[in-house]
């Protein structure tokens, strides 16, 4: 007997008053009792599984919830061990956690005010891609993760200490899947640049590209994730075409010939999943069990040796099918939605077949070359049970089968609180258009240098432009500067200033200087000194004295490469680029107020963090003014803004973070607390007007990735939410003009680089997860009419 359960307490939102929010992934614990779900509220939640499956069953529901992403949590992957949980985010980090089986752990979630039961710890710490993290794998015996994202990169990271092991850049599109086979010989990666490229893991080197299922692909698909069958023999790709007709392509180990498919399905397939265990066929043979998600919402369960699917579940969500996952007995499917809804389908022996013994599965798997005998014994971590009683959940679904092959499933439909249909599965056997196999139409690396990011120095306690006389500037005995390897020290005495510079610990060169030193700052070539009488000198590294300027008295310095940003008493900023000895941004009045610090940024953008009012502000030479960059209303109100930004350090390569990191060191922690009382309404508002200044600010910053991470935010939340009017806004932006007129205004088809439309395509695929899929078909439809094509490329 078939169960389908959908339980409506497994739930992913912002808080209790907000409605439900996508989920994009989910997995199953090794020994069973955890289902782990991560979603768009950033957040990753431990469920116990025994309440999902059976309904009589009191026991907690929610173990833990996991806080410390900033952005939608993507993929996450249990380890076969079952110690670690790795988890992938849109704030492009991946995470590693484990249990901490003392229970010293808060029972608190932090960031939340969800009671835990379990505490679930960050043990690791992955930073590396520059862009969204999609999905991730584990190698079989644990030894290696891979991660893959919407920067084109699959980074391989080692299973016990995760160091980066090694960087592959050998797609040429977004990577939307990856999956290690079960013999640890291979690694297959999925992407929009429409081929799935094998990967050995002996060198790493490039096995083979399949490219045939996927040339007309569409890139609208934000996920295509891949698995293998269990005995390694083949591996199912997702996101195929067989013609016009979407399929799952088989693709036969080795010869990676991709000439069969699954095919019925009316839209994209997203993700397909292969039971972990081998099950007993006809004549003592083996058999595999393997489930496709797809964009039509509907989940179908095949069986090697069939011609078509034991079950088709329609209208099983009203959303796409993002993730899938199989329990290790291999029995239990579990499914998840962009409708940010869970759904359980439990099978036995009668339902799908025995399971063969693991010894016939390594025998398998020996045929293709496994040698290391078993699998590592899994950790079952201990579910923890605290002597409670919990409300029963709601009864599930159950779905009887007929012992007659050709007769339909007896189903019983449910509508929820809200009146939404639940479940319609279908058995396909006797139907002409059911799906089917079919026959299909015939390195690098790369590692990250640590910046040459000195500290700044704190602005003295003084107000720029409200005590312009020097007389009135505040002088510290010693000034100070410290980068790596090198620091600055200016000794303000009675008589006389002295300027040492140190490197490597020791002194290098000194110089005398005629008034007291206000601020300092160096680069690895140059170092500055502004002085109490308005003089501004620099200096060689070597202690040459190349610039004596009169200017105002500089309150500040900032350095960054060879830029040098000052400002004066009067409010005023500048930018000079020393090596070039020319002036890059002239005198600029800034915004009178309380400064807390100023940096300049690599392109040269001067950065100013302002106590009051609270803001960082950016110069923007084409606007001639300073604009607003990040904001202390946006740090209370909105969704999307890290809480946690003073745990976190941001270098020059994230410079919105940057600044939102500053903003958030130098207000009071109570500025930066969640506002206690704003209505779901304010924060949407708050989040969709901080998203938009994040696409800003990176535009301003020259900050690709970080324009392309807030522009997929924006989309998502104006999905969720259904906010037509705001997402036409957007897209246009993108989309330009597509017939010529003569008054047409003027528009630039590229922004920092990346080209607008193919941005756009990325966008529609986020769009049509949510409630605009009609707005994203539409735009499609435009983009084909003006391409000429069958596919936008």
């Amino acid at each position: 007997m078939v169960r389908i359960t959908v339980p409506d307490w497994i739930v992913h939102r912002a808080d209790e008053r907000s409605k439900r929010s996508t989920i994009y992934t989910l997995d199953v614990h090794p020994d069973g009792t955890r289902l782990a779900t991560g979603g768009l509220d950033t957040k990753i939640r431990v469920w116990a599984t025994a309440p999902i499956v059976k309904e009589s069953t009191r026991s907690p529901r929610l173990l833990s919830t996991l806080a410390r992403h900033t952005g939608a949590v993507l993929c996450l992957r249990w380890s076969h061990s079952g110690r670690f949980l790795a988890s992938g985010s849109d704030d492009t980090v991946a995470l590693i956690w484990d249990l901490d089986e003392s229970g010293s752990g808060s029972g608190i979630a932090f960031g939340t005010s969800e009671t835990n039961v379990e505490h679930w710890r960050p043990h690791r710490r992955l930073p590396g891609h520059d862009s969204d993290i999609t999905d991730l794998s584990w190698s079989e015996s644990d030894a290696y993760l891979a991660t893959v994202g919407l920067d084109s990169l699959v980074i391989l990271w080692s299973g016990d200490k995760f160091e980066r092991v090694r960087t592959i850049r050998g797609h040429h599109g977004f990577v939307k899947g990856v999956s290690f086979d079960p013999i640890d010989q291979f690694l297959a990666t999925s992407s929009d640049d429409r081929t799935v490229k094998i990967w050995r893991t002996s060198d790493w080197g490039l096995e083979a590209s399949v490219k045939a299922p996927f040339k007309s692909s569409p890139s609208s698909t934000f996920f295509h994730r891949p698995s293998w069958t269990p005995d390694g023999a083949h591996l199912l790709a997702a996101n195929a075409m067989n013609g016009p007709v979407f399929v799952a392509s088989i693709v036969d180990r080795y010869t990676w010939a991709s000439d069969m498919a699954l095919v019925g399905h009316e839209n994209a397939v997203t993700v397909v999943a292969c039971s972990p265990r081998l099950f007993e066929g006809p004549n003592k043979t083996s058999i595999s069990v393997l489930a496709l998600g797809s964009q039509d919402q509907s989940v179908s369960v095949w069986m090697t040796g069939l011609a078509r699917p034991l079950l088709v579940a329609k209208d099983l969500f009203e959303r796409h099918v993002m993730d899938l996952a199989w329990s290790a007995d291999g029995y239990t499917l579990y499914a998840c939605s962009s409708d940010g809804s869970v759904a359980a389908l439990s099978f036995d022996a009668d339902d799908l077949a025995p399971t063969l013994p693991d010894s016939a599965l390594f025998e398998a798997r020996a045929a293709h070359g496994y040698t290391s005998g078993a699998r590592r014994a899994a950790t079952h971590v201990p579910l923890v049970r605290p002597a409670l009683e919990m409300d029963a959940p709601p009864p599930p679904l159950v779905l009887k089968t007929s012992s007659q092959p050709t007769e339909r499933l007896v189903q019983t439909i449910t509508r929820d609180r809200n009146g939404k249909r639940r479940i319609r599965p279908t058995i396909v056997h006797e139907s002409g258009t059911a799906p089917s196999i079919a026959r299909t139409e015939s390195p690098l690396t790369s590692e990250v240098s640590t910046p040459w990011a000195p500290s700044q120095p704190a602005i003295p306690l003084f107000r720029p432009g409200r005590a312009t006389e020097p007389g009135a500037m505040p002088v510290q005995r010693h000034v100070t500067w410290t980068g790596r390897h090198v620091s600055v020290e200016a000794r303000n005495e009675a008589a006389i200033t002295e300027l040492v510079y140190r490197a490597q610990g020791h002194v290098r060169w000194t110089d005398v200087l005629w008034s007291p030193v206000l601020s300092v700052t160096a680069s690895p070539t140059w170092v500055a000194a502004s002085l109490h009488d308005g003089t501004l000198v620099w200096y060689s590294s070597k202690g040459r004295r190349r610039a004596t300027l009169a200017i105002d008295p500089c309150v500040c310095l900032a350095s960054q490469e060879n830029y040098l940003a000052v400002l004066t008493t009067r409010s005023s900023v500048a930018v000079w680029h020393v090596v070039q000895g020319q002036q890059h941004i002239p005198f600029t009045e800034a915004p009178h107020g309380d400064y807390a610090s100023m940096y300049v940024h690599t392109n040269g953008v001067p950065v100013l963090i302002v106590k009051q009012p609270q803001a960082a502000l950016a110069l923007d030479t084409q606007k001639q003014a300073f604009v607003c960059i990040a904001q202390g209303t946006l740090a209370r109100l909105s969704d999307a803004w890290d809480v946690r930004l003073r745990e976190r350090s941001a270098t020059p390569r994230d410079p919105v973070l940057q600044a939102e990191c500053a903003l958030s060191e130098a207000l009071p922690p109570e500025s930066t607390a969640a506002q206690a009382g704003a209505t779901p309404q304010q924060r949407l508002a708050a989040t969709l007007s901080h998203l938009d200044m994040r696409m800003s600010a990176a535009e301003l910053l020259n900050s690709a990735n970080e324009y392309r991470q807030a522009l997929y935010a924006l989309g998502r939340r104006l999905a969720d939410e259904g906010l037509q009017s705001q997402a036409e806004d957007l897209v246009e932006t993108l989309l330009g003009p597509v017939y010529y007129h003569p008054n047409m205004p003027v528009w630039t088809p590229q922004v920092l680089g990346m080209d607008k439309r193919e941005l756009l395509l990325s966008l529609l695929a986020v769009l049509s997860q949510g409630r605009l899929a009609a707005l994203a078909n539409r735009v499609h439809e435009v983009l084909r009419a003006q391409r000429g094509t069958s596919t936008f490329e």
